[in-house]
């Protein structure tokens, strides 16, 4: 399967030569390759993709011949490590590109895996031109991927192979799905009626700076009013909010730690460990009051402060960074 590609920062290189934690934390070290693109991984019975933001990965999904799905980072950097048969590609693209391809996985099309002898690709483009339609075309020829935009009812531009962000007209769409590949089969398009939004992964590094700073709050707390009601508060809180966040079921209270990985938005997950944290502190009511909750809530995350108010974190808890 092969997507369309901007700048090319690898291709072709054998997973076997390459040392994938250098790469994803290339970002970090060279202001180069904090970049909108993605990495694909070929397999001989798959494809995984690790979509990237300035650099750092905000997503990850799986294709088949049959199916896709959105699959944890980790899962990703899990399998390559462990594979020693496999392709790596690296592109920079425009960002906007890489939401229209994670788009894909969440929006629902109003028409999906169609071709021109099914729908009258002419009616269709002239229907989208009257509603003023706004959406994209992910459009399959062969294993290549395609996509087009429209803005208003107008095919504004798209993304072909080689060509990025190139103007198109709906002479030069009819044209492309009407076309065969080199198989000779039909090219095939599903139509969303939608334009992509931003769609973030909790990436390890997120779900990583969450729990150790929930866990040296946990620690902060056992110190002063001892390890058994410590863990009894954390019980408690997850018991709550594994009701409203089903991923969290993955996190599990090891000692008076949590531990584990999750597959949640990066959103969500800020969200479920600030509920956690609220529901926390609250089991503490019992014996302390409220300045005293908080002072030991800044000494516990002073050491993180920064990272977390940059991911939203104090947006949710009952306690602010001030």
């Amino acid at each position: 399967m092969r997507f369309p590609r901007g700048r090319i920062l690898l291709e072709n290189t054998n997973i076997e030569f390459i040392n994938f934690d250098s790469i994803l934390n290339a970002g970090k070290r060279e202001r180069s390759h904090r970049i909108h693109g993605y990495i694909s991984l070929l397999y001989p019975s798959d494809v995984d993709m690790i979509f990237l933001s300035l650099g750092e990965p905000i997503n990850a999904a799986r294709f088949t011949q049959n199916a896709r799905t959105l699959i944890s980072i980790n899962e990703v950097i899990k399998k390559v490590k462990e594979s020693n048969v496999g392709i790596i590609n690296i592109y920079e693209v425009p960002e906007e590109l890489v939401l229209l391809m994670v788009s894909t996985f969440t929006l629902t099309p109003i028409l999906k895996d169609k071709d021109h002898t099914q729908i009258s690709v002419e009616k269709m483009i002239g229907q989208i031109a009257v509603d003023k339609f706004s959406g994209f075309l992910e459009i399959k020829k062969g294993n290549e991927f395609f996509y087009s935009l429209f803005e208003k009812g107008i095919p504004t531009r798209g993304y072909f192979g080689d060509k990025i962000n190139v103007s198109i007209t709906p002479s030069i769409l009819i044209q492309l799905l009407k076309s065969t590949s080199k198989d000779g089969l039909n090219v095939i398009f599903s139509l969303y009626d939608k334009l992509p939004e931003r769609i973030e992964q909790a990436t390890p590094a997120t779900v990583q700076l969450l729990l150790k700073s929930v866990n040296n709050l946990i620690k902060e707390f056992a110190a002063s009013y001892g390890p058994t009601f410590a863990k009894k508060g954390a019980l408690i809180a997850k018991s709550h909010i594994d009701e409203d966040y089903k991923f969290m079921s993955e996190i599990t209270i090891n000692g008076i730690e949590l531990t584990g990985d999750v597959f949640a938005s990066k959103d969500e997950f800020i969200k479920a460990m600030a509920e956690f944290t609220n529901r926390f502190l609250k089991t503490y009511d019992v014996i302390c009051n409220d300045k005293i909750k908080e002072n030991i809530f800044k000494i516990a995350l002073k050491d993180f402060r920064f990272a977390l108010k940059s991911q939203g974190f104090f947006n949710y808890t009952i306690f602010k960074d001030e």
